[in-house]
């Protein structure tokens, strides 16, 4: 056996966590940012883990704890990795204890996985190859109290340089969010993986104290003024009907690629009367993804910090499209049409907390022509099916006033569909998801053609305003790289947009500046008369001249106008703070 001194035995072991923690950065920076890296803290915090994580085999000794350690590292990195592709954050703490939802995305989830994720386990192989034939035991047990002493004292000695800094910035809390604030993505990499969960344990607890609600209200007075004024005459319809789709971006329309059109039966309807367009609406989710988008449409809110509305905050006092609508029309109804399993990001409780009356979920159904990674309907069949629902009088009633929203679910990346429901075919020197989005897109256009032109048939329509949007963008982290190719790069934006469509519109109008989600809960507050609701939402209706047409994304870049002062800047990149302040202490309950 060879024999190894206590010290270099624990500095391998030490020394490849802490570079298992640095390649995440690595990897992680390539598709955000470099700036984690000029931090000092994050080199101590990953000290202070990693010496933490070793002090224990001190006393074990035992190859099973090194090894079983590296294997969990791996694991938590590569997941956290896997999860940032689709939804740029960390997993949050909470869902860790939802794993078995994974059952319903296991294409999703291993289309997450890249190459470079292999550097995990090959780092825990070669220490596998220096601890080959070491008598470990030994090695330890001769100066294991020289060696126990300088672990122990790196380790505290970093956690009291973190703690210091934390007490300066005013708390753990307050220093985590203030790099956020300017370094959105750099959580993870200046703190750790628990860090972020230590994060989101303080972060978790919510009061509306004085300070905090006068924070919020500042902001809210400083917002411009919004009195449901627009320099044209609003006459609102009798009913809405959204159509929220699945991953679905704005460069689809009006594009023809390779020869063909993409979506035929949408640029139809864009070149109508009574049309509403704002094709550069940028995607303001986050991690939650699709329940995220329902929570901005719905309630004119933007998500909160970390992890899910629907699971953190349930029953809370949310204001609402579908609240206003109700006020308005005594007797309305309002109802969510669904393919998913109600539970599925607890949308069940996000509908009662919307005033959603009737959710119609996967059981609804008839699975006749499953599309997708799990397996669910497909969106022609969907909307078929909706259709038929709303032909009766049990929700669309005639005279009535009815808003319903249609969320399709065939663009689930990773785009996959069976090959007889396509009918346009992308050249195959292009990349696999490239083609495949583009094919589902026109899938879904042409679902939607059918919804419609059926829709129009129904006397019913002359009175029903259609919106029909994204959820959110659908390419990712693969955009930069896709367009890397001149063919691509004349089609596919360099931005998230995601498109904003209301057919027979109370008020015809193309809308070509920057806009956020954010803006179209005041937007449709206004185009459905619910002017004097009293929640107008954290955004600006495009009706409204004075508008500007600028918009902040989750990792804080502003998109459009940059004429704007430090002011105005810092107020739209607090809406984010003040946004999740409001959900957390459920603001609108106190009220």
């Amino acid at each position: 056996m060879k024999q190894l001194s206590g010290k270099s035995i624990i500095g391998w072991f030490v020394g490849i966590l802490f570079l298992k923690f640095l390649l995440f950065d690595l990897i992680w920076a390539f598709d955000t940012t470099f700036s984690g890296f000029q931090f000092p803290l994050g080199y101590l915090s990953k000290l202070a883990l990693c010496c933490i994580l070793a002090l224990p085999f001190l006393w074990l000794r035992s190859r099973w704890y090194v090894f079983t350690v590296c294997i969990i590292v791996d694991i938590l990195l590569i997941a956290n990795l896997m999860y940032f592709r689709s939804y740029y954050t960390v997993i949050p703490l909470s869902s860790y204890m939802l794993a078995g939802n994974l059952a319903d995305f296991q294409e999703s989830v291993w289309e997450s996985l890249r190459l470079a994720d292999v550097v995990f386990p090959l780092t825990t192989l070669f220490l596998a190859v220096v601890y080959r034939n070491v008598d470990l035991k030994s090695g330890l047990e001769r100066d294991w109290c020289r060696v126990a002493l300088y672990t122990g004292g790196a380790a505290l000695a970093c956690v009291a340089v973190i703690g210091v800094h934390s007490l300066c910035k005013g708390g753990y809390k307050d220093a985590y969010e203030d790099l956020m604030y300017d370094y959105s993505t750099c959580g993870a990499a200046v703190y750790t993986i628990p860090g972020t969960w230590l994060y989101s344990v303080v972060a978790d607890r919510h009061e509306l104290t004085p300070e905090v609600r006068r924070e919020i209200e500042s902001w809210l007075d400083d917002r411009p003024v919004q009195d449901g004024s627009t320099p044209v005459v609003v006459e609102p319809r009798d009913n809405c009907i959204i159509i929220l789709a699945e991953s679905f971006e704005s460069w689809l329309l009006e594009t023809t690629f390779e020869g063909i059109e993409l979506t035929p039966n949408l640029n139809r309807y864009l070149r109508e009367e009574n049309v509403l367009y704002a094709p550069n609406m940028l995607s303001q989710v986050k991690g939650a993804r699709s329940i995220d988008a329902q929570l901005i449409l719905h309630t004119g809110l933007l998500p909160v910090a970390y992890g899910a509305f629907s699971y953190r905050f349930p029953h809370h006092e949310y204001p609402s499209l579908d609240k206003a609508f109700k006020e308005r029309h005594p007797g309305g109804v309002t109802a969510s049409f669904t393919v998913d399993k109600k539970i599925v990001w607890n949308a069940v409780i996000a509908a009662q907390d919307f005033g959603i009356d009737r959710l119609l979920d996967k059981p609804f159904f008839n699975l006749d022509v499953a599309t997708g990674p799990r397996k669910r309907l497909g969106d022609h069949s969907f909307l078929r099916q909706s259709a038929d629902k709303l032909e009766g009088e049990d929700i669309f009633k005639t005279g009535g006033h009815t808003l319903v929203q249609c969320v399709t679910y065939s663009g689930h990346t990773p785009f996959i569909i069976p090959d007889s429901l396509k009918k346009i075919h992308i050249p195959e020197r292009y990349p696999e998801r490239l083609r495949n989005y583009m094919e589902v897109a026109n899938y879904t256009d042409r679902a939607i053609g059918e919804f419609i032109d059926r829709l129009r048939r129904n006397p019913k329509f002359a009175s029903t305003m259609i919106v029909i949007t994204g959820d959110h963008e659908g390419i990712g982290i693969d955009r930069q790289k896709l367009r890397e190719d001149p063919a691509v790069a004349k089609v596919l934006s360099p931005g998230q947009f995601t498109p904003l469509i209301v057919l027979n519109s109370p008020v015809s109008m193309r809308y070509d500046k920057v806009l956020g989600q954010m803006d179209m809960y005041p937007t449709l507050l206004q185009l459905l008369g619910l002017d004097r609701y009293h929640w107008r939402g954290m955004g600006q209706s495009i009706l409204d001249p004075s508008k500007k047409g600028v918009a902040v994304s989750p990792l804080m870049e502003v998109v459009g106008e940059d004429s704007l002062s430090q002011d105005e800047l810092r107020h739209y990149r607090d809406a984010y703070k003040v946004s999740d302040l409001m959900i957390s202490c459920d603001y609108f309950k106190q009220e």
